[in-house]
């Protein structure tokens, strides 16, 4: 088994309906590929784990390193595991809800996978909800 995660920004801020196609097309991908994870965003950031067979999964990042929606794509990771961590998901997704926490959000998620990856998918989550703190404390009141 196999595991791949990366991050990336948009190149233009996407609307729900445009996330929920790329959602969809991603599960039809997956299941077609036997890939299993999870894509964590907060619109500006995307963080995404995919396992599965090693070769499926470099193609399927192949395919995601080219798509011109993917901006600023930064491969954290490729490794061995032991395990899936979210078996059964082709792709479940999680994004933050104006105003609330995407760690929050994340946490019954992760709930199965090994403490590392939890850990991990876990620090990203709340890197991203400081970031939108401090955003929300420099943008003026309206």
């Amino acid at each position: 088994m196999y595991c791949l995660v990366y991050m990336s920004s948009p190149t233009s801020e996407m609307g729900e309906d445009e996330v929920q196609d790329l959602l969809r097309r991603a599960q039809h991908n997956n299941e077609s590929n036997d890939i299993t994870g999870i894509l964590i965003h907060d619109r500006r950031r995307y963080l995404q784990y995919l396992e599965g067979d090693e070769a499926k999964v470099e193609e399927t990042f192949a395919r995601i390193s080219v798509d011109p929606r993917h901006r600023a794509i930064i491969r954290l990771h490729g490794l061995t595991i032991s395990r899936r961590q979210f078996p059964g998901w082709a792709m479940v997704c999680q994004m933050s809800k104006a105003g609330g926490s995407l760690k929050a959000a994340v946490e019954p998620l992760v709930q199965n996978c090994d403490r590392d990856v939890a850990d991990n998918l876990l620090k990203f989550a709340a890197a991203r909800d400081q970031a939108a703190s401090a955003e929300a404390a420099r943008s003026p009141a309206q």
